[in-house]
This record gives structure tokens, sequence and C-alpha cells, in this order.
């Protein structure tokens, strides 16, 4: 199936709606997503006086960290299915605004157990976040300029990764003022800007672009023929969950997704353990350093996505990151010096930052219509799962062996098996679809097969 032909838009016209999205819809989503990472992260840096409050050892802490998938993974498809029925604007706020509720009831946690509810309930409230606000930019932005606009939207993890180690150490210093725990005072404060940008995006955020007042016709016109997803009406049926879950390929990109995601999610929660193990330094400084490999891999995303722009290769790229991924991490281990150490990791989160967005765009070239929803949810969900199983084995292997190099082998392992599924997977895709300048979906019945 290929997209509707166009309208007929002179540059001057595309360049002024692109401008409008620059400001109006881009800066909102990626507000939500850096609020959103640094939600979901601030435990790895909390992790020592959390755990001597609580009474955590290495693996239930990891248990801990993964408890937010269990949650995350329950609710994620049918929260993108909901968000397709009602819209944008009162689903996207309606995640934000629990998810700040939880976050600021997680101050309150008195033991392990009440622990792992508060991170399950974290979970279910933010499940949706991710892949829907990637439906709503592919309901926004041209095929050619969903991976850039991806990538502005993923720029804000790893600067919340940076920022938030910062923020959340310093936040650390409050320990004892009014007679409350520093880490409780982390979760207080990280939880009100949730609330606060869930308020804004009840009252400015409009759901498509038919429903943009700054939007003049002749623009609205422009976007409804050249947006990546069309608007469907059965994105929230049961049929467009059955229709998806029959496609292999979808299963394949999971899959790919799965073992992109472990050894990511492993290094977020325990890079603060990691570089204060290596470098003997304390909580609040090992915040600070745990910033460096975020900064550098922000920056590494821009870079892969104006090279990936100029040949037109996705194949190669995506491939080569995940090798890289891999490499670094393995190499940064068994190195026994601190600085290789801190520098494999940060390959191995350049690797990992700069695959991210293009294989994003993949998935919604590759499925449409009702199919767009179900298929974005369901490759995040089954990815973040490893946000479950990554940090409970990283814990459990900590706890026996008293160090962090055995469980980051393994996950240096999960980089490589990724960079072998991805080798296939976007050589099928670049098939199938005609490669990155086509706008060609597999939403045909005939390709319910593939």
């Amino acid at each position: 199936m290929t997209a509707q032909s166009a309208v007929t838009a002179t540059p001057a016209v595309q360049a002024r709606v692109h401008r409008k999205m620059a400001v109006k819809i881009l800066p909102i989503v990626m507000l939500g997503m850096f609020i959103s990472y640094i939600d979901r992260a601030n435990l790895g840096v909390i992790a020592g006086p959390l755990s001597l409050d609580l009474g955590l050892t290495a693996a239930s802490f990891g248990l801990a960290a993964g408890f937010f998938y269990i949650g995350y993974l329950v609710f994620e498809i049918p929260s993108n299915m909901i968000l397709s029925k009602v819209g944008a604007r009162l689903w996207l706020g309606r995640i934000m605004l629990t998810w700040g509720i939880v976050t600021v009831g997680m101050a309150f946690m008195q033991n392990e157990v009440t622990l792992y509810i508060m991170r399950f309930l974290l979970g279910l409230a933010e499940a949706g976040y991710s892949p829907g606000v990637a439906l709503f930019l592919a309901l926004w932005f041209p095929a050619h300029l969903l991976p850039r606009a991806y990538s502005y939207l993923n720029l804000a993890v790893p600067i919340a990764l940076c920022i938030g180690s910062v923020v959340t150490s310093s936040i650390l210093l409050l320990d004892g003022v009014g007679g409350v725990a520093g880490w409780r005072w982390v979760f207080i404060i990280e939880g009100i800007p949730a609330i606060a940008l869930a308020i804004y995006i009840f009252f400015a955020l409009p759901s498509t672009p038919a429903k943009a007042k700054w939007l003049t016709d002749e623009e609205k016109d422009y976007l409804a023929s050249s947006t990546t997803q069309p608007q469907s009406a059965e994105a929230h049926t049961f049929k467009a969950f059955t229709g998806a879950m029959r496609r292999p390929s979808l299963w394949v990109f999971a899959a790919t997704y799965f073992s992109m995601l472990i050894g990511y999610w492993s290094i977020t929660y325990f890079l603060p353990t990691i570089v204060k193990e290596q470098f003997g330094l304390g909580v609040v400084e090992s915040g600070f350093v745990s910033a460096i490999p975020w900064v550098i891999a922000a920056i590494s995303m821009f870079i892969v996505l104006r090279s990936i722009k100029r040949t037109g290769d996705r194949k190669w790229h995506l491939t080569g990151l995940m090798a890289a991924a891999a490499i670094g991490l393995f190499l940064g281990v068994i190195s026994g010096n601190p600085f290789l150490a801190l520098g494999g990791i940060t390959i191995a989160a350049i690797g990992f930052f700069g695959a991210l967005s293009t294989f994003q765009a993949t998935i919604l070239q590759v499925y449409a219509g009702a199919l767009a929803a179900v298929s974005i949810a369901f490759v995040n969900s089954v990815g973040n799962l490893s946000g479950l199983v990554g940090p409970y084995i990283l814990g459990a292997l900590t706890d026996s062996t008293g160090s962090t190099s055995a469980g980051l082998l393994l996950m240096s392992g999960f980089f490589a098996i990724a960079t072998v599924l991805t080798y296939f997977l976007i050589s099928w895709a670049d098939r199938e679809t005609g490669g990155l300048a086509a706008d060609v979906h597999l939403a045909e019945p005939a390709a319910a097969r593939r």
C-alpha cells in the first residue's frame, strides 16, 4: 500500500509547517520524555541511601527497578489503542498526571514491599507514553522527516540521564531538611513537573494537524496527505491487535528491540554504582561522572542521522552501531581500568542511541494504519520487558560475584545478538519497502504472512 498522493505544496509552505511543528509540537513531547526518564532512572542515583533505609540487596534493588516494567508491559498495548480512540491530548495528559502523582507517592515508601508496589504502579501509570508519542509524531511528520523527529524526541533521553544524574545527586544534599531523607526529597521534587506538564497538555496539545488552530487550511491539507501514518478509525479494535500479532516480522522487531534495550537499561540503573566501584567516588560525585556517557551519546545521535541521510543507508549504520555497543561494553568490562571502563560504556551508549531513532522509524514505515498503534506498542512493551530482566540478572550476578563485571559481559552478549538481528531485519525491511526514500507500508492482507 502506498501513501495517499501528497498535496502539492511550495517549499516555503513545507518549511513553514515544519518550523511550526518544531516549535509547537516537538518541545512538548520532548519535555514529557525528559521528565519520564528522570523519573524512571532516578532509582539508580539514589540506590545507596535508598537500599540502606529500606534494607535492599543488589538483587532486590534490581528486582525493584524491574517491577516498573511489569506494569508497563501489562498496559502498554491497551494504552496505545485507547490513545487512538480518545486522542493524544487527553491520553498523554492522563499518563503524565498519574505518573507524577505516583512519583510523589514514592516518597512515602517504608520497606521493600512498598517499593515493589510503587514501581509497579509507576510503570502502569506511565505505560503508553513512549509508543503513544511515537504514533503521535507519525500523524504529524512526513516519512522523510520522521527519523529526525524521533532523534529530537530521543535526544531528551540522554539529556535526562545526564541532567537527571546531576539534579538527583544535588537533591540528595537536602538529606535531613525538614526531617526528610534526601532520597524522599528526590521523589517529591521530581514528581511535580509531570503533573504541571499534564495540565499544559490537557489545554494546549492538538491531537492531530486537523485540530491545530495555528495551521492554515493549506498547511493542514499538506500534512493530511504527506504524514507517515493516516488517522485510523480501527486502531483501537481487537481486529487490529490480532492482525498485528499474526506478522512474524513484528516478533523479530520485538526480539531485536529487547536485545538492544536489555544492555541499555542495565547500564542506566547500575552506571552510578559502576562508576562508584571503578573510581572509588561517593554517591553525589558518581552521579556527576555518570553524566559523561549520556552527553556524548546525545551529540552522536545527530552525527549518525546526518550520515544516514547523506548515504541513504540504514542497514550498515544500524548494524555497525550495535556491533560497536557490544564491543565497547565488552572491552570496558575486561579492561580493568576505570577510564577505559567509562570509555567502553560511552561507546555502548553511542551505539544504542545512534541506532534508536532510525530503528523506530522503520517500524512505522513497515506497518501502517490500524496496525501502527498496536505494532509500535507491542515492540516497545516487549523491548521494555528487558527493564525487568536485565537489572535483576545484573543485580543477582553482582550479589554472587561481588562485582558488576559478569552481568555486564552478559549484557554485551545481548548487544551482539541485536547486531545480528538488526542486519537481517533491516535488510528485509529495505527489500520490502524500498528503503529510506520510499513511503510503502506492509498493511495489505497479503503481508500478514510476513
